[in-house]
Parts: C-alpha cells; structure tokens; sequence
C-alpha cells in the first residue's frame, strides 16, 4: 500500500540528533499522527545509547508496519530484524519476516499470521507505563476528550461537533506532547483512533471506541482489544458534513468494486477465524490506497462552501450523538491483566538489549 498523498512513509533512527545507525521502522506522516509518532517519543527513552547505536539492527516499532509497502526502502538483508509490539492490519505480510526475532507483536491475530503465537503481547505502546514524566496531571482531571482518526478529519467538521458536545476535540496530528498534555486532564476518552485507546488504557483512563469512517481497521483493533481481554463494540456516529458523507459513500463504493470489505459496526462482531479469512481475501493483491478522495472533482471552492454552509443539522446531529456515547459504556482493561502485559513488554525489552549487545 502506497503512502496517502501529502504524507510519507520511511523510517528514521531512534535517536534522530546522535545519527547513530540502528534503524526503527515506523510510519512517519508528513503532518503528523499520534500512534506513529510515539516512536519518537519512546525509543530514546527505552533504549540505551550504546543498542541504539550498534550496527545492521532494524527494530520494527509501534504501528500496523508488518506491511511489505513499509519495508519497501527498508534494506533487511544481512541485518538482524527486531519486532517490538508492532502489528498487522493494511497489507501483505513483509517478505523474508520468517527469519525475524519476534520479541513481541500486538496481539493475537497478528500472531496467527506470522505464525508465532508466543509473541502475542499488546501494543508496545503500552510501555509508556514505563515513562512516568511523560504525562503532567492537572488536580483536576474532568475532561472527556475525542479523537477521529486522523483520516476522518478529511472534509469534516468534527471540531465544532466535539464543542457542541461539550468535550475536548484532540487532534491525532497534534504533537505528542500537545496531545499527552490533554490525557493529563481527562477522565474519559472517546476515540476512533486506535492509539488514542491504547494510552488512555496505559494511563488508566476509561476509553469508548467509536466508528465513523468506512475506513477503520477492524482487524488492528481487535487484535489489540483481544491481547488485553476486552472486546470491541465501537460506536457507530454519523457524519458531521455533506462532503464528508460523500467521501464516505465514494469510498464505500470504491472498497466494495475491489471486492474488499468495508468497515461497519457490525463487522466488529466478526470473528477471529472470519477476520484472518478476511485479511487473506483483502491482501491477495497489493490494495489500493484511497485517501485521495476528499470532495467530488468538480467542485470548485465556492461551491464547496455553499454546500458546507447547510451542515449546521449534522453537526448538531453528530454531537448528540457523541455526547450517547460518553455515558454509554466504557472499558478499561483489568490492571492485572495490564500489568501482565506491560511486565511481558518490558521482559522482550530487556531481551533486545541482550540480543543486540551480544551481537
């Protein structure tokens, strides 16, 4: 899968100021987005300086990167490959992944795939546990925040529904820091960004999964959900504009013309047999990416803006919608279970660092 227009994918070093040569595979967006920004934020931290530097070492970090399109321009050959927490979900798998050291990925499916089910841990977004400073937390912590996927934001106005609402909209392509700052005054977070959940189930704040875009992995999330015991019962909203229901139906009809499935509420009932199959059927041929579709093509800007001027009833529609689903229910995992994770994430940690030091 090709990167959407206006971003890039690639990978960077794990200490991108000290030059040194271990290679962390991530997706990086040219505008920024959370979860794949959080590799920035915490490989410096966790890893020490002298296995950030060793040589011919590639670390797959946190992200849906088991993607043969990630590893592209990625040079494997001869190099020891580490796979920390990462996940399945976009495309076919990675060529020549069978020699990797599978340390840890994010859950059970993603292990189905690559056939090692001992590595099925979570997210290893979850070792920002392990960063305590990372989060400032206000005295009072009483905001319910919302973050869309950062595709959603594409001809939506979901900034003035979130107000409308009475919560506090989150941008996914924010900075990290800006965005860890909201966590630090929320006492509930809905979210139809992955990693928008998965830190606040780090940070032990209460999530709600909403669906609103027809692009939304179900496979990443259940993966994810399943590692920790939980399920996933997103809430479906509607649109808050005119052209952003057209770029749904267009890519609605799009999905469905290449005979993939197209994300739906109900499909998160699927089961994990169904959304291997799935997986399967969907990435025989390398997907089609389309972000591109924003608007129809012949409309021009002043058109666009007498259409937006008649979504008032959406938008307000919508924030009724987002406030139903703040007092509907909510999940945490359990801290045991928790725990268990996070010590298991800590434990593949601590076996990269002997694996890349001994050489």
């Amino acid at each position: 899968m090709s990167a959407p227009a206006g971003r890039r994918q690639g990978f960077a070093t794990s200490s991108p100021n000290t030059g040194s040569p271990v290679q962390i595979v991530y997706y990086k967006d040219a505008v920024g987005n959370f979860g794949d920004d959080l590799n920035e934020l915490m490989w410096p931290r966790l890893l020490p300086e002298d296995v950030r530097s060793a040589p011919d070492t590639v670390m797959v970090g946190i992200g849906s990167l088991l993607d043969q399109a990630r590893f592209r321009d990625v040079d494997t050959a001869g190099k020891r490959v580490f796979v920390m927490g990462s996940g399945a979900a976009y495309g076919a798998l990675p060529e020549g992944h069978e020699r990797w050291n599978y340390l840890a990925v994010r859950g059970p499916l993603t292990a189905a795939l690559v056939r090692q089910p001992q590595a099925a841990v979570t997210d290893s977004a979850a070792l920002l546990a392990r960063i305590p400073d990372a989060v400032k937390w206000a005295p009072k912590r009483d905001a319910i925040l919302f973050m869309p996927h950062h595709r959603t934001l594409v001809n939506s106005r979901w900034k003035q529904a979130a107000k409308q609402a009475g919560m506090a909209f989150v941008d996914p392509q924010w900075s990290t820091e800006r965005i860890l700052a909201c966590y630090g005054h929320a006492k509930l977070v809905v979210t139809e960004a992955m990693h928008g959940a998965i830190v606040a189930d780090t940070l032990r704040i209460p999530w709600v999964p909403v669906m609103i875009s027809p692009e939304v992995s179900i496979f990443k999330w259940r993966d994810w959900a399943s590692s920790l015991g939980l399920p996933y019962k997103p809430v479906a909203l509607p649109p808050t504009a005119h052209l952003e229901s057209f770029r749904y139906d267009r890519i609605t009809r799009l999905t469905q013309a290449s005979g993939r499935s197209v994300a739906h509420a109900g499909g998160a009932q699927m089961t994990d047999s169904e959304l291997l199959d799935d997986f399967a059927r969907r990435y025989r041929d390398e997907p089609k990416v389309i972000d591109s579709v924003q608007a129809p093509g012949g409309v021009k800007t002043l058109l666009k803006a007498a259409i937006s001027s008649f979504d008032g009833p959406k938008v307000a529609a919508a924030a009724r919608a987002l406030q139903k689903a703040a007092t509907g229910e909510s999940f945490l995992s359990g801290d045991a279970i928790f725990n268990d994770r996070v010590n298991q994430l800590e434990a593949a940690r601590v076996r990269l660092i002997e694996m890349v030091r001994a050489g």
